[in-house]
């Protein structure tokens, strides 16, 4: 039977974590299991960071500023939308510059909301096998507010479109829905800025800590499922010929089992896992065919993207955690479920090898992932989301400048690099909770709340990373200390903004 799971769980533990929710009042419980120093690596992990952050200056890095960062394109807007049978009308009276007002009246069945922020951005998806470019526009919710967005197909416009005029998008009847009409009005054209320096700065450091030229996973690397049959035969004779010598229980999964049963062998297997390592370190000193079989399973090229967890814990354990690391990088885990951490132990693995093979780049994009969470899942419930934590602490300890790092990655900017990180404002507020600095951080991000030189689209990108973090606190008398903080920072921003940025009390 070909080898077929991401790690050494058996079936019915993924059917149990897949229907088995967590309950939201429960205690948060440490993700990746206890430690000794109450972070997610050793303090062996945690020392070769430190060396690598001193042997490669990373404690005071200072990065040249060459490229000059542009902001999205954005401006004040109005959005209708009508799904009426006088479509045609309505289109016609959009084409030839009616205003949101006169549109209002002359179609009362339309939805008019005015005072939104705008922005645009090209974005290209796929017609078949075809690329396809698009354009991008889309709102900023603020409090009570809905996000609205659509893509109209082609190229980003070189200029954008006058003032008074409509971008529009009008969608024909399907079979599963009407036909719709909807658009934004621009009083004025679009704008972009070049990023003031301060703020560029931020970028290029998160560019510069967080090499650009590298990613996570190799070119080649294969997307690995629960259940994947598909094994190498060196691979498959070693893992069949180490469960046999460190007497694997079977986990073959029958509906016909009754609880009792799949409980047995649940305990059985948890039992074997155990003691799974001591044998096999008794193995590998004992029995030259197991470090053969493990050689020849490691080496041969088709096992690239084929491995599974269990397997790569014992090449790093028993020939080489260089390879191991490679193995690691050759394959994306994709949950199965909510509840599924396959994904982020995968990557909180990849993260600890690359630190014990000196490899800063892959380490601090693998960390930034569990951070921002950005796996992928066949399914995802938000009500497994909050057990995902986001261990900031880790990089303080490094002592690198955590701050400006959570802001580079935090700033949205026109034409990124290919391999620019841009964080998650949910999770990096989640994360900024934590900080050992809340004082000075606070008053960093009430800084870019204010500042007109700083275009309006990051100015409430900042907004909205306060308004997370605060949320997150557990002192209740600093989070109303900081709205009344942020409720005078938002006075700054454009007028027709101001009043739905404010947060109420009962926010």
């Amino acid at each position: 039977m070909a080898y077929r799971r991401l790690f050494y769980a058996p079936a019915l533990l993924w059917l149990a974590a897949c229907t088995t929710p967590t309950k939201p009042e429960a205690a948060l419980p440490m993700e990746f299991g206890p430690s000794t120093n109450g972070l997610i690596y050793s303090p062996q992990t945690m020392g070769q960071l430190r060396h690598i952050v001193d042997s490669l200056n990373l404690r005071h890095k200072v990065c040249e500023l060459h490229p000059s960062y542009r902001s999205l394109r954005q401006g004040q807007a109005s959005y209708v939308y009508l799904d009426s049978s006088d479509l045609k009308q309505a289109r016609q009276a959009l084409e030839q510059g009616i205003t949101p007002e006169a549109f209002g009246a002359r179609f009362p069945r339309a939805t008019v909301v005015n005072d939104l922020h705008l922005t645009s951005y090209q974005s290209q998806g796929w017609d078949g096998d075809e690329p396809e470019a698009y354009t991008v526009y889309g709102t900023i919710p603020l409090h009570n507010q809905v996000e609205y967005e659509f893509r109209v197909p082609g190229p980003w416009p070189r200029q954008s479109p006058a003032a008074g005029r409509w971008i529009i998008n009008y969608q024909p009847k399907t079979d599963y829905s009407g036909a719709q009409l909807q658009a934004f009005y621009l009083p004025a054209p679009l704008t972009q800025t070049t990023l003031a320096t301060p703020y560029a700065r931020l970028v290029q450091y998160a560019d510069c800590l967080i090499d650009t030229t590298s990613q996570i996973y190799l070119a080649a690397a294969q997307r690995r499922r629960p259940y994947d049959e598909k094994t190498p035969p060196a691979l498959h004779t070693f893992l069949t010929y180490a469960h046999e010598q460190t007497q694997r229980p079977n986990d073959d999964y029958h509906e016909e089992q009754t609880n009792a049963e799949r409980e047995a062998q649940w305990r059985a297997l948890r039992e074997w896992d155990s003691l799974r390592l001591g044998r096999t370190d008794r193995l590998a000193r004992t029995t030259p065919r197991f470090r053969m079989l493990l050689v020849q399973a490691a080496t041969d090229t088709a096992s690239i993207g084929a491995t599974n967890e269990e397997f790569e814990e014992y090449v790093a354990r028993y020939y080489s955690r260089r390879k191991a690391l490679e193995l690691k990088r050759s394959r994306r885990v994709v949950g199965f479920c909510s509840q599924d951490s396959g994904p982020r132990r995968h990557a909180l693995s990849i993260a600890t090898l690359s630190a014990e093979t000196v490899n800063w780049e892959t380490f601090l994009r693998a960390h930034l992932d569990i951070m921002n969470d950005r796996f992928e899942r066949q399914s995802d419930g938000s009500y497994a989301q909050a057990e995902r934590q986001t261990y900031l602490r880790e990089l303080e300890e490094l002592d690198i400048n955590v701050p400006d790092l959570m802001l580079g990655i935090s700033l949205r900017i026109d034409h990124a690099g290919r391999n620019h990180y841009y964080g998650s404002i949910g999770r990096l507020s989640r994360a900024l909770a934590e900080t050992r600095q809340p004082r000075q951080f606070e008053q960093r991000l009430l800084g870019l709340i204010t500042d007109p030189r700083l275009d309006t689209y990051n100015r409430l990108m900042a907004y909205y990373l306060f308004l997370g973090y605060n949320r997150n606190l557990t002192n209740e008398a600093q989070q109303k200390l900081n709205v009344a903080r942020l409720n005078t920072a938002v006075q700054k921003l454009p007028p027709c903004l101001v009043a739905h940025a404010v947060v109420k009390d009962e926010e």
